[in-house]
């Protein structure tokens, strides 16, 4: 997922769509409905006013939509959180599991891969047998592939293929990554993935201390020993099936100030 990508998602996670409501007794429907229009103001004022009269004596799963309803109202990333996050805990019903989900696909916009891939699987802890599971698979081997970690991005491709319905969008995504994972599996051979390296010295003390700074950003970092008789400790992360997916870990290493270049891995 390209960084213009990334933006473009926490823009629409943010505002979500809304749109104009009626001025009669607001109820949770007709916020929705605003939501999905795109007036976000009449929106939050139907919201409030739902919450001024009902927020006492509404049952659990009510209150649970108003709050995912407000975060998706919310005009920036952080009060979003702060909603989602009292909707995901104290909620109840199918909104805590899609408050569950907006966590994780905003922590993913906002480069925080590992509270990304925590949310997603409390969202399966919390409601193991609801209608997200499937979709929470396809966004786990997102941020695993953005980690570096094509084994649980393989693994989450696969649960996501044996749970998605084949007329979900996503499906062609799964299909073709799933199917990619296998490849791998089947050429061990051949050069088939990639990887993105951040430095190659003639000491394994230059290597590790490398590998030890870089690992703040929450990507697992190896060296890997010399081999095929040059005596180079070479500081790697990541394993990849296209280019472009390590180009984009390789992209979140530069602007983190290290010099990331992609290479395909040795057979």
């Amino acid at each position: 997922m390209s960084r213009r990508h990334v933006t473009r998602l926490a823009v629409v996670l943010l505002l979500g769509g809304v749109s104009s409501v009626s001025a009669q007794s607001p109820s949770l429907d007709v916020v929705e409905a605003a939501a999905d229009r795109g007036d976000t103001r009449a929106a939050r004022v139907e919201l409030e006013e739902w919450l001024a009269s009902n927020q006492r004596t509404a049952a659990r799963g009510e209150l649970t939509r108003a709050r995912f309803l407000r975060g998706r109202l919310m005009s920036d990333a952080d009060s979003a959180e702060v909603e989602y996050l009292r909707a995901a805990i104290d909620g109840h019903g199918p909104f805590a599991a899609l408050a569950r989900l907006r966590l994780g696909q905003l922590q993913l916009a906002k480069g925080d891969l590992r509270r990304a891939a925590e949310h997603l699987a409390q969202l399966r802890a919390d409601d193991p047998d609801g209608s997200l599971v499937p979709t929470s698979w396809v966004w786990t081997a997102r941020v695993a592939e953005a980690m570096g970690d094509a084994a649980t991005g393989c693994a989450a491709w696969a649960a996501a293929r044996a749970s998605l319905d084949p007329a979900d969008p996503a499906y062609a995504e799964v299909e073709q990554s799933r199917s990619r994972c296998e490849e791998a599996d089947r050429q061990p051979g051949e050069v088939v993935t990639y990887t993105v390296q951040l430095g190659a010295f003639g000491t394994s003390e230059a290597a590790v201390r490398l590998r030890d700074g870089a690992a703040d950003i929450g990507v697992a970092v190896r060296v890997e020993a010399p081999s095929g008789g040059v005596h180079v400790f070479r500081v790697r992360a990541g394993r990849f099936g296209t280019r472009e997916a390590a180009d984009m870990l390789a992209g979140r290493f530069r602007r983190e100030g290290f010099d990331a270049i992609v290479v395909p891995e040795e057979p």
